[in-house]
């Protein structure tokens, strides 16, 4: 099965859903009228990446306006839409991602499990790596800092998924390391990664942009410039048994010889 995907890269402006919400339906119209089965924004994209103090206002329920906005979007537009926006979970604040499928089906949230320098002052952690079998194939979701853990990505492909997409906020000048792990991540797990970066500058920190895709065989099938624009590639799913039939880096593990995930160590 081939997946057109589009990957919208733009600049949130900070604490204004609705502006956000309007580029983002266009972007959505756009891949949809490109033939795009799923688009992929970046992180945060409802509200900006610095919300701080204003997190909690902003944040939302997964029933909230926003996600219904974006539900209704897929629903008309007929693709399936993963975002980035700060939830309001049991209580806690998480930087999340919302999957919405293509009948405007909202199939759950994922929770940032990875926090980010000063992001644990906002948010709490994620604690489970879910994926989601859609009818474009099995889609597993890490967010920005996630990507840079092969833990993330490894738990995914363990379940099955076989794209991995990845709502960004990286910021310069970071930009070598964001191909490296892409690239890493999809060629070690043979599957497909994603990611939509963000652009434009958030206070002193300026986000670079270069949105990028990558194969089973860890080659890149599209790289982004730092313009706002929405990026398309198709991925061919076939490709996940070629890799595997190739070269056998998930048969080969050694698990029983790995050290285990510690669970609750302490920031350093």
């Amino acid at each position: 099965m081939k997946v057109k995907i589009g990957l919208a890269q733009f600049q949130p402006v900070l604490y204004d859903k609705e502006a956000n919400l309007e580029k983002m339906i266009q972007f959505i119209k756009e891949a949809s009228e490109q033939g795009c089965d799923i688009v992929l924004f970046p992180e945060m994209a409802t509200t900006g990446y610095f919300t701080r103090e204003k997190t909690a206002e902003l944040a939302e329920e997964a029933g909230g306006k926003s996600i219904q906005i974006l539900k209704q979007s897929a629903r008309e537009r007929g693709v399936i839409v993963i975002a980035g926006f700060p939830e309001k979970k049991d209580g806690q604040l998480f930087n999340s991602a919302a999957i919405i499928d293509q009948d405007g089906v909202l199939l759950g949230t994922y929770q940032k499990v990875h926090l980010w320098d000063e992001e644990y002052k906002y948010f709490s952690a994620g604690s489970s790596f879910p994926v989601w079998n859609t009818e474009f194939g099995t889609i597993g979701v890490m967010i920005c800092y996630d990507t840079e853990f092969p833990e993330t990505a490894r738990s995914l492909a363990d379940k099955g998924a076989e794209m991995i997409l990845a709502p960004t906020a990286n910021m310069k000048p970071l930009e070598h390391f964001q191909n490296i792990y892409i690239q890493s991540r999809a060629a070690e797990n043979q599957v497909f990664v994603a990611t939509t970066n963000r652009i434009g500058v958030e206070e002193t920190t300026h986000f670079f942009g270069e949105s990028a895709a990558a194969s089973p065989f860890g080659k890149l099938l599209v790289k982004g410039s730092g313009d706002e624009q929405l990026y398309i590639t198709e991925l061919d799913l076939a490709q996940i048994e070629e890799a595997r039939s190739s070269f056998f880096y998930l048969k080969d593990r050694r698990p029983d010889l790995y050290i285990p995930e510690a669970a609750g160590r302490e920031r350093l």
